[in-house]
């Protein structure tokens, strides 16, 4: 894994957008390319103290591993607090102003399957009032890859596990941990077992400690179950006669209920044959036979005055439509004019006539033209005449409202009276009907001395038949609760069954578990003693590397249950490490963190943050020759102006692929980066 750039925007003292380049470099590009070691793997990021290293620092472990990196117990709420804690803030008029969003991003080189891909990791945060919300993306090769977002963590957390982060991020927190005599221990052992994924060894056998727990006492359990099976049989065999008796009880009634059916219908066919059903109807008969004698009634009396009306008429309709027309004419000569008015309106007509503008554009000559106007006014006065003789003949001087009154009796008696009285006529003749069919039903029914004894027996039967019902539903209850316990019983009996048939293969899982849980243990003791007999070796090494008191320890024995350190020196003594002065303990801290990156076999970079503090110029000098080229292909360090000064940086040139320098604005309140 190679690092390649991060990017900080918004975050702490950074405002605005910065981006980092931490590739290594070579004078060789195929040699960066294909060698696993960069000829220049340092790059150094130098401030005063407050600047934000300790933030670059923070936003590189918030790349990858997002709120692991704050500790595996880390609420969402806590989680919350700490992004808003570490949003970038500002003075504006007067008052802090903080942002409203930040991100970081981190892009790195990663062999997957012997396959480089390039990985892009962004982390967007934005803020709502007092909480923030986190956004991921994720690109392989520039695309994204197919996994669902809420997945990425995971698939992120496969490339880089968040164990590998112990020995790729150090802080002066852990580097002091590490070189304090009390608490190194419990770091180291922490560290080491996830590196190595002990952890995971050590998780995977409380599993199965935990699982051999609850599958105790099978031999117990498995006489347990033989008794509970036994005893249900019982139960399901007593249940299944009480049915079968129940079922033979239930046979019984429904063949009485057959012969009360039978014995009933025999009687209701005795009643129908006497009569029984007029009789069963003669109150409804009576009451429906009163309102069809008073509609007849109503009916006859509305026909009468019909009859006394226009009724008579309707049997005359020619007559009735000869007085129509008359009326009509009658009407119409009424309003005819004098033949003096007429006489003068066909002089004046003729007049108009025979004058030449009239003709003008019609081809006709004048004696056709005259001949016209003569016949014409002739024919008028003919009808002028004919009109005169028949209002002379007029039989009926009535006036207009009563002539229009006689119309409109005439127009009933043509359309409506006939219609009325045949509706009348035929809703009478249907009631006459029903009328006479009731009368004659009402002359069929028996007497009562015929029918009591049938209407007794009917009585009788069917009393008996509605206690057999209720009988019969009562044993129909019965016969489903024992239904309902004889299949509690079956299912009850079918797990008991399959508990039982798993006995002996539970018992056998529970031997093959403890042959693993062993098997685990002797993997776990023996991967400890060969990692750990190897660190032994590897601290030696790298503490007499880059100590000047060269040699100084000779021999290390971990413990592999409390990873305590026991030195000696070339002489067997015992080196207690609470002797050692200041600057040793933190070359033994980074001894040590270089022993665990040999142990792990991994290559991968190393950021450490104020690695330099307690070193004097000669270890600083070592460190920077022996320790940087040697402990990973790449290196960035995290310092103050104090620990890496310009002589200092002035050494550290040959390995250097680039610096960045760490300034504060006091005035703006944020860091700009040269």
């Amino acid at each position: 894994m190679r690092l390649l750039n991060l990017t900080i925007q918004n975050f702490g003292v950074f405002h605005g957008r910065h981006d980092f380049d931490l590739m290594p470099v070579s004078d060789d590009p195929a040699r960066l390319r294909n060698a696993e070691n960069a000829l220049h793997p340092l790059v150094v990021i130098s401030g005063q103290n407050g600047v934000g290293k300790s933030t670059l620092f923070q936003a590189l472990m918030l790349a990858l591993h997002g709120s692991l990196a704050l500790g595996d117990q880390v609420s969402r709420q806590a989680y919350s607090d700490f992004l808003v804690s570490r949003l970038h803030r500002r003075m504006g008029i007067g008052i802090p102003v903080m942002a409203d969003d930040a991100l970081v991003a981190l892009s790195f080189r990663y062999v997957r399957s012997g396959q480089p891909q390039r990985i892009l990791v962004e982390r967007r945060w934005r803020r709502s009032g007092e909480q923030v919300t986190e956004t991921l993306k994720f690109f392989c090769d520039g695309k994204v890859p197919e996994v669902a977002a809420e997945d990425y963590q995971n698939w992120l957390n496969d490339l880089f596990p968040p164990g590998l982060a112990a020995v790729c991020f150090f802080d002066a927190e852990k580097l002091e941990a590490l070189s304090h005599p009390d608490h190194y221990s419990e770091l180291l052992g922490v560290t080491l077992r996830r590196l190595l994924g002990l952890d995971l060894v050590e998780r995977l056998q409380n599993d199965i400690d935990r699982y051999l727990t609850l599958r105790g006492g099978g031999s117990k359990e498995g006489d347990r179950l033989r008794g509970e099976k036994k005893q249900i049989e019982t139960s399901l065999k007593k249940l299944e006669m009480q049915l079968e008796k129940l079922g033979k009880q239930a046979e019984k009634l429904l063949a009485e209920e057959k012969r009360l059916d039978e014995a009933l219908s025999t009687q209701e066919r005795r009643l129908v044959a006497e009569g029984g059903s007029y009789a069963a109807r003669r109150s409804a008969m009576l009451e429906r036979l009163q309102p069809i004698e008073r509609e007849i009634d109503q009916l006859s009396t509305q026909l009468r005055d019909m009859c006394a009306e226009l009724l008579p008429f309707a049997l005359a309709p020619e007559l009735c439509a000869s007085l129509s027309d008359r009326l009509k004419i009658e009407a119409s000569l009424d309003n005819t004019q004098s033949a003096e008015h007429l006489e003068q309106h066909l002089n004046e007509l003729k007049s108009v006539i025979e004058e030449d503008d009239l003709w003008q554009d019609i081809k006709i000559s004048y004696f056709n033209r005259n001949q016209f106007a003569e016949r014409l006014i002739k024919k008028l006065r003919k009808a002028a005449r004919a009109k005169k003789t028949a209002k002379a003949s007029v039989l009926h001087e009535l006036a207009e409202p009563e002539r229009e009154r006689l119309q409109s009796w005439i127009t009933q008696v043509q359309h409506s009276v006939p219609q009325q009285t045949s509706f009348i006529g035929e809703r009478l003749r249907a009631l006459q009907e029903e009328q006479t069919r009731i009368e004659a039903d009402l002359r069929r029914v028996p007497d009562e001395a015929t029918l009591a004894p049938i209407h007794a027996e009917i009585t009788r039967l069917q009393t008996e038949l509605e206690e057999l019902r209720l009988r019969q539903s009562e044993l129909n209850e019965q016969i489903g609760a024992a239904q309902f316990q004889r299949a509690e019983a079956a299912r009850k009996l079918e797990r008991v069954s399959e508990k039982f048939a798993t006995v002996q293969a539970r018992q056998r899982q529970t031997q093959l578990a403890e042959r693993s849980r062993r098997a685990l243990r002797s993997y776990h003791e023996a991967l400890l003693r060969q990692r750990i007999a190897a660190l032994e070796k590897a601290l030696i090494t790298s503490f007499n590397t880059i100590c000047r008191k060269e040699h100084l320890i000779e021999q290390v024995s971990i413990s592999p249950d409390l990873f305590t350190v026991e030195l000696r020196g070339a002489d067997g003594r015992a080196l207690d490490l609470s002797a050692f002065s200041a600057g040793e303990r933190q070359l033994f801290a980074l001894a040590l963190l270089w022993s665990l990156r040999q142990v792990s076999g991994r290559q991968l970079p190393l950021v450490i943050d104020t690695p330099l503090a307690r070193l004097d110029d000669s270890h600083r000098s070592r460190l920077l020759h022996d320790f940087i080229p040697q402990v990973a292909d790449q290196v960035a360090l995290l310092t103050t102006d104090a620990e890496m000064d310009a002589r200092l940086l002035g050494q550290a040139e040959p390995y250097l692929a680039r610096a960045y320098r760490l300034h504060f604005d006091a005035r703006k309140q944020e860091t700009v980066v040269v």
